[in-house]
């Protein structure tokens, strides 16, 4: 049987390898820079939101492709290429990278010192030359680097949110700005309408001037109807324009041709399925500025944390070697504390609990602001619709009611065509100023949708760092 010595005399092989490796571990970090998981959350935020996924990984594009510019515009297709081809947005989201290597930067030991010294005696007969080298490896950082982390990392989340909510704000103006150009568009329609009426008017009251029937001053009257239509066209004209072109700049090609139309959406038409006590609660768990707000809360706080643990500013360990004039070797460790007589980081404690106080207390009022936006949103959108509905079963139907009766009258010849054409303008007036009441409810339908928080129905998820992951 082979002989085996007793367990106690075995000598054990004690080594540093493990704790060299986490130390090194440490020291490297265990954060990637890629910036692409966050941009990626943030894009599939304002995808959730707004039904559009932004393609921020890719290149914004140097000439029209998904349209050509001269079909008409729907609203899907601006969306996709301002999100993709909008400048401001794009160099926006370039702080998700910024944010992400100030994140790996937090997980970094400071680099080690090392300090060489080499003395030459004035007298060679008298004494050699000596040389020391000393290594030193600060580990402050060691205890605040969590701190850190999570500040950073909070700070990362806050970017990630906010490049969303303007996202989502961006999405917001691109809608209103459709809408406008196609309630535009039909506000020109209506204008064209209502000149060919009044020219009708004109050639009527000429006609009955010539037959002894009417006076001059009748004529002039409607003439001057038709200026100020003709003035009031004009406006509208250059509004529509206006609109067009900027809707060019928010989807990337300013200078793009603006000789087009945009094809209506239909979803704007929609009734109000919220009330407001549903808009507050989609506020408070929807809005991304809220929620960036209490990411910068959270980085404060760590802050804090990390200015606690700072009343010792500098601790290092490390090794020193010298050889002396005789050529005599020694080796030894250093230990470097910077002893906090002086500086006991008060001050920076005091300023980093203000500013943690600061932070809270704005995330409090971004809160106060949102529910605020929301409720005023939801009243601007509840009254709009109330006025196109009353203004649709009321003046409108009067007036068309009106011209079918004058169609009557005139049949009956109790009415001559003068008549007749008062009722048709009053029906174009009735048509272009509902028009008009359509658009507004449009747009208030829009920034509602942004003041909730993007959406009109409760997201399932919000993306912070909670459930999106974090660094460890």
């Amino acid at each position: 049987m082979m002989f085996r010595p007793p367990r106690r005399l075995i000598p054990k092989r004690r080594t540093l390898a493990p704790a060299v490796l986490v130390l090194l571990a440490v020291a490297s970090g265990c954060a990637s820079l890629d910036p692409k998981p966050d941009i990626n959350r943030a894009a599939s935020t304002v995808a959730e939101r707004s039904g559009v996924t932004p393609t921020w990984i890719e290149p914004w594009e140097a000439s029209l492709t998904s349209w050509d510019g001269r079909a008409p515009l729907k609203v899907e297709q601006a969306l996709a290429m301002a999100l993709r081809n909008n400048r401001e947005i794009r160099s926006q989201v370039e702080q998700i990278a910024a944010s992400r290597a100030d994140l790996v930067q937090a997980g970094l030991l400071p680099n080690p010192v090392v300090g060489l010294t080499l003395r030459f005696p004035f007298d060679p007969v008298s004494g050699g030359s000596f040389i020391g080298a000393q290594v030193v490896q600060s580990f402050t950082a060691l205890w605040l680097r969590g701190g850190k982390i999570k500040a950073a990392d909070a700070r990362l989340n806050q970017t990630v949110l906010d490049i969303s909510d303007k996202a989502l704000r961006l999405v917001a103006e691109v809608k209103a700005t459709h809408a406008l150009i196609a309630f535009g568009q039909l506000a020109v329609h209506h204008a064209d309408h209502n000149l060919a009426t009044i020219q009708k008017s004109i050639d009527s009251l000429e006609a009955r001037v010539r037959g002894g029937e009417g006076t001059s001053l009748d004529v002039n009257r409607a003439r001057q109807q038709f200026a100020k239509a003709q003035a009031e066209r004009a406006i509208i004209v250059r509004d529509l324009a206006k609109d067009r072109r900027r809707m060019l700049e928010l989807i990337g090609f300013a200078s793009a041709n603006a000789e087009w139309t945009a094809e209506v959406d239909a979803s704007l038409a929609a009734g109000l399925s919220l009330d407001e006590t549903t808009a507050i609660a989609l506020a408070a768990s929807q809005r991304l500025d809220v929620a960036a707000a209490r990411s910068i809360a959270e980085a404060q706080r760590a802050d804090l944390s990390v200015e606690e643990r700072s009343r010792l500013k500098d601790f290092g360990l490390g090794a020193d070697f010298e050889r002396d004039v005789d050529g005599k070797k020694s080796i030894g460790p250093v230990v470097d504390v910077a002893i906090p007589i002086f500086d006991t980081n008060e001050a920076q404690i005091a300023k980093a609990g203000s500013l943690a106080r600061a932070a809270f207390a704005n995330y409090e009022a971004v809160s106060q602001r949102a529910v605020r936006e929301a409720r005023v949103a939801w009243v601007e959108l509840d009254s709009a619709l109330r006025l196109v509905e009353q203004y649709r079963g009321t003046v409108l139907a009067l007036s068309e009611r009106n011209l079918t009766l004058a169609e009557a009258a005139l049949k009956a010849g109790q009415a001559d065509v003068t008549v007749l054409l008062e009722a048709q303008r009053e029906v174009t007036d009735a048509r272009a100023r509902l028009n008009e009441l359509e658009r507004q409810a449009a747009v208030a339908r829009i920034e509602l949708e942004y003041a909730v928080g993007g959406r009109l129905a409760p997201s399932p998820t919000v993306p912070t760092k909670e459930n999106t992951g974090s660094m460890p």
